[in-house]
């Protein structure tokens, strides 16, 4: 019996310690779900605070980038949005991660459109931003993005309150576990203590670290709070020290939050109502209309505007309004936000007067006066003016003797001198470096005119003396005519400039020329000679005479210069005349390229005549011989024409072989004429004696031959004085070793003076015209 009893209590010991087990393993499982689900509920409940908080720093950073000032901020703080971004999808994802009730998985579904809709219009407002539309992307932060995200913090605010009731069920549920598994310890039969005490210590433990688990989810949600409330705090601060003075105020235009800048311009102006927002406006910006900007307020949810502080604490302004009219707000607000630009319109008005009038004289600029002129034509087109276009005379002396201070010192002087000598109705300007234009109104005779003018020579005069800069510096003077003379700017400037000038080099009209019918056929001509010479350029319609040149011991042939021709329709066009208009629309290297390409062709050609042309001479510009590739252009003529270097003259002024020494004075390379004189080409000077820097320099000219210009030779029967100069250039040129070359001859008397004087070249009318290739080759290589 005792066996049996013990086999019995040993057997319903074991079946109460199974059943024990059984009943603890039970519990124990029905305690971790009610835990799991309040630690789920209070994982999610953390998730929604991330997902606010996300939520709320995107809204700031939107906010901050809609008011930064430049793309590269936007783009700072739209970096900064999707980092927030990010953090919002990853705690998305894990609460999509837990197993949720459907209702709390509805909710979420709905928070995530919502997000989604929302980071569309955020981004909306970046890329508005980044095309440079800010107000446009303002108007969508306020009627898009912000409604959007109060959406989000509603919806979030509901799902959080679900996650919360979950979570005080599971901990009831938790307590009502344990509570449960308490009881069935105490009904536990004694024989089954030792174990029940075994399993109740086990559980003992397990719920104490149940507790602790507990008590660090408690202590974790209190730091979370905390950090929640110090970003906030942040938050606060930020707007209370932005740059902006920005503001809320109701329906009535009564203050509700203020910032720092805001409150110091409100407290700087003389307010009865210091709240009202309508108030401030009318008494710190006189600029402004109130009852404007509430009607396009009401009309348009929106307004913009500049204007000054004009009392309290001064400055200029950019003021953006809104109306707040939001259906989570109890009720409509207006947002201000102004934002200081002094310092953006000081610059503004700076290079608006730095576009306008010359630095200098503080005259208006040609771009002003050119801008008058079309303002007055279309305005008053009815209304005649004269033009008066002056040149400072010999103004460079100033500038190369006293330096370019003075300089801008005298040219003050005028501007300021002629600007008190005009009328109120008349507009003077600086258009050019030495160069003044005035609209006179009205419309005077010629003698009127000139008495204008003369009162600008009277006030140069006075300028003189007073500068004292030792050396008078005149005045050149054109006049055009509204609308005689033209009907734009351009037109008046062009016709006023060519009367300038023909008054300039004119000696009949003195320091003043009015601009009239003859000039006004001399410019027509000019105009269309400078067509026809760009086409004739393209189409190389010149021909190429030949002059030949003689020693003049043996009237023998020494050579030929060649020289270009054009004719038109019109008749034959002087070289005096296009050569002058070819380098100043740079197509002089065109033409010496024709010439000498075609004089080296025709020179191949002679040789193959009874008497061989020993050289040709050709002229070359300024240009050419500033030009890098000269030396290779000639050089590659005569080899392509098989000619030998000492078969081409090269002739250059004198002026132009100065400017080429001070061209290249620093350079050590050497020059294109110094090349082709090593490679044996010959090199002359042309109209020689008529150079203010010939006896300075003719020691440094590597050269072989000097050209006497024809104006010493026409008179040398005749002045003592030109036959000095043509001996004692003669002398000088056979000193250094140099031939010397007389053109222009027209006479036997002037031949034979030449003669006695041991001139060893001669060429002119006299001994030979310049003509075709095919009338040279007749006259002079031929038996």
């Amino acid at each position: 019996m005792f066996i049996r009893f013990l086999i019995a209590s040993y057997l319903l010991i074991m079946l109460l310690v199974a059943g024990a087990f059984g009943l603890f393993f039970y519990f124990e499982k029905k305690i971790q779900t009610a835990f799991d689900a309040y630690i789920v509920s209070t994982t999610n409940q953390n998730h929604i605070e991330d997902l606010i908080s996300g939520a709320t720093k995107r809204s700031v950073l939107m906010t901050k980038m809609v008011h930064a000032k430049d793309v590269f901020r936007v783009d700072q703080l739209h970096m900064r949005m999707l980092e927030q971004e990010q953090r919002i999808i990853q705690s998305l994802m894990a609460m999509r991660g837990d197993t949720l009730s459907p209702s709390a998985t509805q909710k979420l579904d709905a928070i995530a459109e919502v997000m989604t809709r929302t980071r569309y219009i955020q981004e909306s407002v970046y890329h508005q931003l980044m095309d440079d539309q800010p107000i446009r992307a303002f108007d969508t932060l306020v009627e898009d993005a912000l409604p959007s995200q109060d959406k989000v913090f509603a919806q979030l605010d509901g799902l959080k309150t679900v996650f919360e009731n979950e979570a005080e069920q599971a901990q009831d549920d938790f307590s009502d576990e344990v509570a449960a598994f308490r009881q069935m310890s105490v009904m536990t039969a004694l024989p089954a203590l030792a174990v029940l005490v075994l399993v109740g210590g086990l559980s003992v433990l397990r719920i104490r670290h149940y507790a602790r688990t507990r008590e660090e989810l408690l202590a974790t949600l209190e730091q979370r709070v905390q950090t929640r409330t110090h970003e906030l705090m942040l938050d606060r601060n930020l707007m209370q020290n932005l740059n902006e003075a920005i503001g809320i105020f109701d329906a009535e235009g009564r203050l509700q939050i203020s910032n720092k800048p805001l409150t110091q311009i409100r407290q700087s102006l003389p307010l009865e109502d210091p709240d009202s927002v309508w108030e401030m406006l009318q008494q710190g910006f006189a600029e402004l209309e109130p009852d404007e900007v509430r009607q396009t307020l009401q009309r348009h949810h929106k307004w913009r505007g500049e204007a000054a502080l004009v009392t309290g604490a001064r400055g200029y302004y950019m003021i953006d309004m809104a109306r707040l009219n939001d259906p989570s707000l109890p009720q409509e607000y207006y947002s201000l936000i102004l934002t200081e630009i002094t310092e953006l319109k000081q610059i503004q008005n700076q290079l608006t007067l730095t576009a306008k009038y010359d630095a200098i004289t503080q005259l208006p600029n040609r771009h002003h006066f050119n801008h008058q002129i079309e303002h007055r034509i279309h305005e008053q087109p009815d209304v005649p003016f004269h033009l008066f276009y002056l040149d400072l005379n010999d103004f460079k002396w100033v500038n190369d003797h006293l330096g370019h201070a003075a300089g801008d010192a005298f040219l003050q002087a005028v501007g300021q001198a002629f600007k008190q000598h005009l009328s109120g109705e008349a507009f003077i300007a600086r258009i050019g470096g030495d160069e003044f234009a005035v609209i006179v109104p009205g419309s005077l005779n010629r003698e009127a005119l000139y008495r204008l003018a003369g009162r600008f020579l009277e006030t140069m005069t006075a300028i003189n003396q007073k500068q004292n800069t030792g050396h008078d510096v005149g005045c050149s003077i054109g006049v055009s005519h509204y609308p005689e003379h033209g009907q734009t700017a351009e037109a008046l400037l062009t016709k006023a400039d060519y009367a300038m000038y023909h008054a300039k080099s004119s000696d009949d009209t003195g320091y003043c020329a009015v601009f009239d019918e003859e000039m006004q056929a001399t410019l027509q001509r000019q105009s269309e000679l400078e067509v026809n010479l760009h086409q004739a350029v393209k189409d190389q319609a010149f021909a190429v005479h030949y002059q030949a040149q003689f020693h003049l011991h043996d009237l023998s042939l020494s050579g030929a210069e060649a020289l270009i021709r054009w004719s038109t329709d019109e008749g034959m066009i002087s070289p005096a005349e296009f050569i002058p208009m070819a380098e100043k629309f740079g197509l002089i290297d065109r033409i010496g390229q024709f010439v000498l390409e075609t004089a080296s062709a025709q020179l191949q050609a002679w040789q193959k005549t009874a008497c061989v042309l020993p050289k040709v001479a050709i002229n070359a510009s300024c240009s050419q011989l500033l030009s890098s590739n000269f030396y290779a252009q000639v050089t590659a003529v005569l080899d392509n024409h098989a000619l030998r270097p000492s078969q081409l003259d090269i002739e250059v002024t004198e002026s132009v072989m100065m400017r080429n020494i001070e061209h290249h004075s620093f350079d050590e390379e050497a020059t294109s004429l110094q090349l082709l004189q090593g490679a044996g080409v010959e090199i002359s000077i042309d109209d020689f004696g008529t150079g203010y820097s010939s006896l300075a320099y003719i020691k440094h000219l590597n050269i072989d031959r000097i050209k006497i210009d024809k104006r010493f030779v026409e008179d040398i029967d005749q002045n003592p004085e030109s036959r000095s100069i043509v001996a004692a250039i003669i002398t000088m040129g056979h000193s250094l070793g140099l031939r010397v070359l007389a053109e222009g001859i027209e006479t036997q008397t002037q031949l034979d003076w030449l003669r006695d004087l041991g001139c060893d070249e001669g060429q002119g009318f006299f001994l030979s015209r310049p003509v075709a290739a095919e009338t040279f080759a007749q006259q002079h290589l031929t038996v």
